[in-house]
């Protein structure tokens, strides 16, 4: 992972605020770039929803401007489609034709504002301002470097990625940290869990206080509670006395790893702690107060993995938060910026580097183990390699799984070629020929379909 330092927000600014604008007028397209860009917003355009759908899988804004009559694709549906992906993301939606219903429609939704044409570009500019605020874009650290794959990219102290799928995770792990929210991380194995709960806490108010982890399945289910809760004892060596974490890190954070590993019992009795906020030793009936910040994390995918219903009436009552964290074949635009974060940290005295080649057959291999099994291998390959540049066939040597494989795209459907469209180009680096050739069509049809779906290939060029 990457330790990357955080420069001082700017709590009285929108410079460098993501605006993106969506509108089937050319003109009107011009005209917002005009009035925003003055003001120091990167401003970013598409002429229709689906154009803008597609920028948006490689460039996530930090607030949409959509006409709300577009043909084929309207503002809402727009919308909606949009914050089925990025919950947080603020919209407004501009119409020449509003009306009362459509403003309630668009409100009810969880639309930003709807300002209706023509408006005047202060107001527009005071709109952006103010959403940017409540969404809380003036008072959130940017990082040194601007979060787009043209430029640097976006990190948590521990997280490096270019993805939008943890471009969302990391703004809800930036509104979450500060609260006592209970958190559970859902996500396979090696995708980054453990780290991100980390920087839960280092972004929260205990952050100064004792972190302290423990996993679910290191400890028979005696042991673990008296881990956990602590014990009496007789003050013997024998039989010591045990505070147990949630002593230990009072006033901190504990992580609990494996989650879904822990048994039943021993979820029901942290539960009922957590809701009472106090404990007791596992031999004794004296009860000691507890202040935690509880973190947990899970690879079984699925609401609170095993536990039983009555477990999730204490979730609904403790506030418990769920977040999926993605896969790494679903954010394979990180690859090459955790292959080189973690050449860095292995010897920075052996000028190494991954050849172009070995880069892409990364990026094309299916990693089952995610992170934890793309940093084992960049690993071998340094100790490995006798040469300043890693080859693509020492890279395939250390590879204990087939090359990852795109299907042909026959009976795809709108919706699902663009997303595959923009999978096969993250996965050739924006080259045309292979893409379509792992398509398995021709390059002439393929850029036909790339126009379709008004996705430029040059974009995708810079993730290496």
């Amino acid at each position: 992972m990457h330790t990357q330092k955080l420069r001082t927000p700017e709590l009285h600014s929108t410079k460098g605020a993501r605006v993106l604008v969506v509108d089937d007028n050319p003109d009107l397209l011009k005209l917002m770039s005009m009035r925003l860009k003055p003001r120091h917003f990167d401003v970013k355009t598409a002429e229709s929803g689906f154009e803008a759908l597609g920028l948006m899988s490689i460039w996530v804004p930090d607030i949409i401007i959509t006409d709300l009559q577009m043909p084929n694709f309207d503002g809402l549906e727009f919308f909606e489609k949009v914050h089925s992906q990025y919950p947080l993301l603020p919209v407004i939606i501009l119409t020449a034709h509003g009306t009362i219903p459509d403003a309630v429609k668009a409100t009810q939704s969880g639309v930003a504002s709807f300002l209706t044409k023509p408006f005047e570009g202060d107001i527009l500019i005071a709109e952006l301002e103010q959403i940017l605020r409540t969404s809380g874009y003036l008072e959130r650290p940017n990082i040194e470097g601007i979060t787009t794959l043209q430029d640097t990219p976006i990190a948590l102290q521990e997280i490096t990625s270019n993805s939008p799928k943890m471009a969302a995770l990391t703004q809800q792990i930036e509104r979450l940290a500060p609260t006592d929210s209970i958190m559970l991380f859902e996500g396979e194995n090696g995708s980054g869990k453990d780290a991100l709960a980390r920087e839960v806490h280092r972004l929260s108010t205990r952050a100064n206080e004792v972190l302290l982890h423990i996993s679910g399945s290191s400890l028979p289910e005696d042991l673990f509670l008296i881990e956990l809760f602590g014990k009496v004892g007789a003050g013997s060596p024998e039989n010591p006395e045990r505070k147990g974490i949630f002593r230990d890190a009072r006033g901190g954070t504990v992580i609990l790893s494996d989650f879904s590993e822990t048994s039943r019992a021993v979820v029901a009795k942290i539960l009922v702690a957590l809701e009472a906020k106090q404990a007791k030793p596992v031999d004794s009936e004296a009860s000691y107060p507890i202040d935690v910040r509880f973190l947990a994390t899970t690879s079984l995918v699925g609401r609170y993995g095993r536990h039983s219903a009555a477990s999730l009436n204490y979730w609904d009552k403790l506030e418990m938060c769920l977040l999926s964290v993605p896969p790494l074949r679903e954010r394979r635009e990180d690859i090459p910026l955790i292959v080189n974060q973690c050449l860095l940290s292995i010897d920075k005295d052996r000028e190494l580097s991954f050849a172009n080649k070995s880069i892409q057959l990364m990026m094309e291999a299916d990693w089952p183990g995610n992170i934890r099994q793309l940093i084992s291998v960049v690993r071998q390959c340094a100790r490995l390699c006798t040469t300043s540049v890693i080859s693509e066939s020492l890279v395939n040597s250390r590879l204990s799984n087939p090359v990852f494989q795109i299907q042909p795209m026959s009976s795809a459907h709108r919706d699902f070629e663009r997303s595959y469209l923009t999978d096969v180009l993250k996965a050739t680096n924006g080259n045309v020929t292979r893409a379509a050739e792992m398509a398995k069509r021709n390059r002439t049809e393929f850029h036909r379909l790339l126009k379709k779906h008004k996705i430029d290939a040059k974009s995708f060029r810079q993730l290496i």
